[in-house]
């Protein structure tokens, strides 16, 4: 038997005695009184039934204490459960077996502990939103899509803390940008010699980059005033560079002093609107003086124009057609007509330099190729070899077998890429220079074929003059392969084929 089974029997019988005890003694008092059996059994009744009323009366106190405790429990289980919703956290289950009072303290110190959590993290989350408001509102962009009534989850809580991370990385980037583009529009401003004409001119130089707007229809309007001021700067120092050409050209044909260019450049220096002014002062003063020397004005452009037309290798009946270049009677329209001839060619070569530098060079090299040629016929060389000859020969004769080709292809490729862009061939003395070089190899390849013709013919006959046992009438350098009279000057052609191996150096 149990403790509590034998509690509950000695707690029995002890109420049984005493009520019989105490039933017995009021009993004896009634009947000593005098009360009728008939009254004494109804006391007696009477008392029985007040006992039963008085423990029911207690039962059901303890039956409803115990309704509270169960409600209270109930209450505070979905307390919990809404919490651990709230908070994404596990949900904490309590056995059956536990008894309710101590279930009930279980429960309501975990929602304590939650409550904490939530307030503490509410509190956090309420610090992020703020700072998200702050955020969002400079940058002019949405806010986070979370339900700012509830608390959000763990899941929820970290990707706010990655959203506002995001928003300050973007905020710093468009401060940046801001305080970048106020200070190239003040220094456009600046250079411009111009000051701030409106208010948001004036805002945008005042604002502080720590509160300043920073969405983006802000930073575009400041952009675009930014490039307005650029595209002014830009025009500007076109302008400029124009003027400067030309004052430095009319200083040159003018001869005009070093002393006074250099003091003049150092106090004009920039594109302000002031500067433009100097400088437009100079050049009309330079023009006119220029009218009063344009005799010789025309001849220094003619120079000029010379000096072109030879960069751009113009042929002479190119230059033949323009005929300004012979009149002699001296005006500003013959002066204009020149300067244009100039650009024309100057335009000509800056944009198809590479091409000129390119043939200036594979001519440079040709020159070699004739040297080589040249000094290969000179037998003396086989006797005067100071200061190693031969070798420096063998190594020019290298460097061309290396470059020529290369050289060759390139020029190549730059013609056919003018001819494809511009629809027509680039004149090189007036003829297609791919064409002159396959021709210049042609003639070269049937001159070394008729030299070595000759050199065949001469030791026939060397042979049968020394089997007819007759004194050879042919010299020494004859017999060498070569004469001292023979030296004519030969004149290479490009190859055809590039990559072989270039004939004269076989």
């Amino acid at each position: 038997m149990s403790f509590q089974k034998a509690f509950e029997d000695e707690f029995m019988r002890e109420s049984s005695e005493v009520f019989k005890h105490v039933i017995a003694k009021m009993i004896e008092i009634w009947k000593q009184l005098g009360f009728p059996e008939v009254e004494i059994q109804e006391c007696i009744k009477a008392a029985n039934t007040q006992n039963k009323e008085r423990w029911s009366s207690m039962l059901e106190e303890e039956q409803n204490h115990q309704k509270e405790i169960l409600s209270r429990i109930d209450r505070l289980a979905r307390q919990h459960h809404q919490l651990c919703e709230e908070l994404g956290t596990p949900y904490i289950q309590f056995g059956e077996e536990i008894p309710l009072l101590e279930k009930g303290k279980l429960l309501q110190k975990t929602v304590v502990g939650l409550n904490k959590e939530k307030e503490e993290r509410m509190r956090s989350v309420q610090a992020l939103f703020q700072e998200e408001d702050v955020l969002c509102e400079r940058l002019n962009v949405e806010r986070c899509a979370l339900n700012r009534d509830r608390i959000p989850s763990a899941e929820q809580y970290n990707m706010l803390q990655q959203v506002i991370a995001g928003l300050k990385t973007e905020t710093v980037t468009r401060q940046e940008k801001f305080v970048t583009m106020r200070d190239s529009f003040f220094n456009s401003m600046v250079q411009l010699e111009i000051s701030a004409r409106s208010s948001f001119e004036l805002e945008v130089l005042l604002s502080d980059p720590q509160s300043v707007s920073l969405s983006e229809t802000y930073l575009a309007k400041i952009k675009e005033l930014q490039l307005g001021l650029i595209s002014r700067i830009e025009r500007n120092q076109m302008k400029v560079n124009a003027i400067w050409s030309n004052i430095k050209t009319l200083w040159e044909r003018l001869s005009v002093e070093e002393n006074f260019q250099t003091i003049f450049q150092i106090e004009n220096r920039g594109i302000s609107p002031s500067t433009v002014s100097s400088l437009e002062r100079e050049l009309a003063r330079l023009e006119v003086l220029k009218r009063q020397n344009i005799e010789r004005f025309i001849h220094d452009v003619r120079k000029d124009l010379i000096s072109w037309w030879d960069r751009c290798y113009v042929s002479d009946a190119e230059r033949r057609t323009f005929t300004p270049f012979d009149a002699q009677v001296f005006t500003e329209d013959l002066l204009g007509l020149h300067t244009l001839e100039v650009e024309k060619y100057k335009a000509l070569h800056t944009s198809n330099k590479e091409i000129f530098l390119k043939i200036h060079h594979r001519e440079t090299l040709w020159k070699r190729v004739e040297d080589i040629v040249a000094n290969g016929r000179d037998p003396d060389r086989l006797f005067h070899n100071r200061g190693c000859v031969l070798l420096k020969e063998e190594k020019k004769r290298t460097k061309v077998v290396k470059e020529l080709p290369r050289v060759e292809a390139q020029i190549t490729e730059l013609l056919n890429a003018f001819e494809l862009t511009h629809g027509q061939v680039l004149p090189i003395n007036g003829r297609d220079y791919r064409q002159v070089i396959v021709e210049r190899w042609t003639v070269y390849e049937e001159e070394k074929e008729n030299e070595k013709a000759q050199r065949r013919e001469r030791a026939s006959k060397l042979v049968e003059e020394v089997k007819s046992g007759a004194k050879p009438n042919t010299p020494m350098t004859r017999r060498l392969g070569t004469t001292s009279k023979e030296n004519p000057r030969m004149v290479p052609t490009a190859r055809s084929t590039p990559k072989q191996k270039l004939p004269f150096l076989q």
